[in-house]
């Protein structure tokens, strides 16, 4: 009974998860509703004592409040009317929010005709946070309107709605890193919050209001001003909130005629659409566009090229207008935009002039390719990757360079120290033993490159184009990474230990033949989001469509060799082994101190996964399945070790099981 008791307190906080909200929400009638006229009513959000919701414009961190109608009974809902908000300051973390009692306006269009009760239905979602977290919650409401009769109407405060009144105008300018809005009322002395993140909650909270300006900085601003007009909400002194647009009016930042593709200056990268890029080429325009999304590793990579100064010349003297179309919500028109290339996935970069041959850039940027591909498509030329004036040699030998370097790079950091423990307990054993741990490791490592690239070329030669790091972009994959770096760090911090019974698991690195194979294998599953320097420029020569199959394989083969050859020379040779430190305590120190980096490699992942899928409520239960499956890990290190009873032993592995695998079943049947 006492394990179950520590059993149910574990499980508690997660419990609480998916407990009573802090926060009660209705709909309410606000006025009567008559055929062919438009209703008013509100979503009631009620939050207990220091819990809050959030405005339209969360701030530094939240969510707005949604809903999506489940049953409109044949009525038109509009948009949310939002109440002026206030700002919430968090030790530095600065929000937009509503306390105590809120109404969201909502104003629905009665067609003519309708008659009798009608009952508005919908799915309500929202974040509700107080000065210890955040709990997401959602809920069923309904509102019934009689529109042959009264209904109960509850009174609210017109005064709170900016959106009720004409917005006021203004002007503004830009100097430096200050955006400058000139007061349209004297009076309007109180806080102005964005309606967008061109100015931070951060520069929200310390705006400056004198001689007749309010002043903010812009120096770390997420957003542009959309066609150059900043939207603000402030409060006058009577207590009646207003909007301000401000146009700016400063020559560096001119409104572009209708009609018009405004310049982009070096470095200015335009949102990417169909009608966008179709109108900069019908003004004879040299449009790139860079298709990228936040998750995409090997695009933030290639993004250093555009900072060389070659390049950034090349754009600027032939007026390039450069675009970016982010594909970090897997948008359904970019997709199309992709497959038109032939593509899958990212990333892609493309240089396209009317009448020239379309310039497809290579996967792997190099900023000598960029400057090519834009003098060819200015001169209506064929672009040629410029990696084919090397030998093959050549570009294998960087790639065997590059695959060493590999070691050294962020992504495969977390797996250092499966290889370092691993050799730290080889060097108390016999000489044969280390070297075929290494040679197992090795051919892992070779033989998953080698699988990869005949994945790709198998790919690609049924039509689909994928490349470097492809397999981040599947969101499964992704799941199934995390997972694994989550349940090593566990292992390693000692919340649980792999014993021989496990000698198939791959955190069991340490020991084992099969698991020196497959840490190279995952060795290689995480090394491929990352690029070494000259890996690169080689691997823009390995993936370019001319490249024979053959080539493609032979080349990721040395991509392995190089990666794994580090570790293979310190088996072989004792004389390097023996500069490793002899087994000992300070082992233990070092496994419990490399769980930190798998678990911040989790954690990233766990990121790439948001930007992959864009339910945010699957987001969340991942993000409460990792702690379950945590929770497992820790039942089956507690009740499943060796010194316990071999009845315990048994429910503890059993109840470990379940909560692990009926997680994991669960993430991956709701995958989206």
């Amino acid at each position: 009974m006492r394990k179950l008791t520590l059993l149910l307190a574990l499980l508690l906080p997660l419990a609480q998860l998916f407990g009573a909200a802090r926060t009660k929400v209705d709909l309410v009638a606000l006025s009567d509703a008559t055929p062919g006229t438009k209703a008013m009513v509100a979503l009631r959000m009620r939050c207990d004592p220091h819990w809050h919701v959030y405005w339209k414009n969360p701030g530094d961190a939240g969510e707005s409040p949604t809903i999506e109608w489940t049953d409109k009974a044949g009525l038109n809902p509009g948009e949310f009317i939002w109440p002026g908000p206030k700002i919430l300051d968090q030790a530095g973390v600065y929000n937009f929010v509503y306390e105590d009692e809120t109404l969201i306006l909502i104003p629905v269009e009665i067609p003519a005709g309708t008659k009798g009760k009608v009952t508005l239905k919908g799915l309500v979602s929202w974040l509700e946070c107080d000065d210890k977290g955040c709990v997401p919650q959602e809920k069923d409401v309904a509102l019934t309107l009689d529109l042959d009769g009264p209904d109960a109407v509850i009174a609210h405060d017109p005064k709170l709605y900016p959106d009720l009144r004409p917005s006021l105008k203004t002007t503004a300018s830009v100097k430096g890193d200050l955006l400058t809005v000139v007061l349209p009322s004297p009076f309007l002395t109180g806080t102005w919050f964005p309606h967008a993140n061109f100015i931070t909650p951060t520069a929200t909270f310390q705006q400056k209001h004198a001689d007749g300006r309010v002043t903010f900085s812009t120096r770390e601003a997420t957003e542009k001003m959309a066609d150059a007009k900043a939207v603000f909400t402030t409060r006058q002194p009577d207590g009646t909130f207003v909007n301000v647009e401000a146009v700016l009016n400063a020559p560096s930042a001119p409104v572009p005629a209708p009609g018009k593709t405004q310049a982009a200056m070096p470095g200015e990268w335009l949102p990417w659409s169909p009608d966008a890029q179709a109108r900069a080429l019908a003004e004879g325009k040299i449009v790139y566009v860079d298709f990228t999304a936040r998750w995409c590793t090997t695009c933030q990579v290639n993004k250093r090229v555009y900072t060389q100064d070659k390049v950034s010349r090349a754009i600027a003297a032939q007026g390039v207008v450069l675009m970016k179309a982010d594909w970090t919500k897997k948008d359904a028109v970019i997709a199309a935009e992709l497959k038109r290339y032939g593509r899958e996935g990212i990333p892609l970069n493309v240089a396209l002039k009317t009448g020239s041959p379309t310039a497809v850039l290579s996967e792997i940027l190099t900023g000598g390719e960029v400057v090519s591909a834009l003098d060819a498509v200015a001169a209506g030329k064929e672009h040629v990757v410029t990696t084919e004036t090397h030998s093959a040699a050549y570009w294998m030998a960087l790639g065997f360079l590059g695959g060493a370097l590999l070691n050294l790079m962020p992504c495969v950091f977390p797996m250092i120290g499966l290889k370092v423990f691993s050799f730290a307990k080889d060097a108390a054993a016999d000489r044969h033993t280390a070297v075929t741990n290494a040679s197992l490791y090795s051919l892992g490592v070779v033989m998953s490159f080698m699988a990869l690239g005949a994945l790709i070329v198998a790919l690609k030669t049924g039509g689909a184009s994928v490349g470097w790091g492809f397999q981040m972009q599947s969101s499964g994959f992704v799941l199934g990474t995390c997972v694994l770096m989550l349940t090593l760090g566990l292992s390693f911090s000692g919340v649980f230990e792999v014993g021989a019974a496990f000698a198939g698991n791959v955190a069991g690195a340490v020991q084992g033949g099969a698991n020196s194979f497959l840490s190279g294998v995952l060795a290689t599953a995480v090394a491929t989001p990352c690029t070494a320097p000259g890996l690169g420029a080689a691997l823009g020569f390995a993936l370019d469509q001319e490249r024979s199959g053959l080539e493609t394989v032979l080349f990721f083969l040395v991509i392995g060799a190089g990666m794994a050859l580090p570790y293979l020379l310190l088996a072989v040779f004792p004389a390097l082994s023996s500069k490793l430190p002899k087994p000992g305590e300070w082992m233990e120190s070092l496994k419990q101190g490399m769980s930190f980096p798998l678990f911040a490699y989790a954690l990233y992942l766990l990121w790439v996964l948001n930007g992959l899928v864009e339910d945010a409520e699957w987001v969340r239960d991942v993000s409460v399945g990792l702690a379950v499956i945590a929770t497992a890990c820790w039942i089956y290190g507690r009740w499943a070790a060796p010194h316990r009873e071999d009845r315990e032993r048994m429910v503890g592995k059993g109840v470990a099981a379940a909560l692990y695998l009926g997680t994991l079943t669960y993430l991956f049947v709701t995958l989206p």
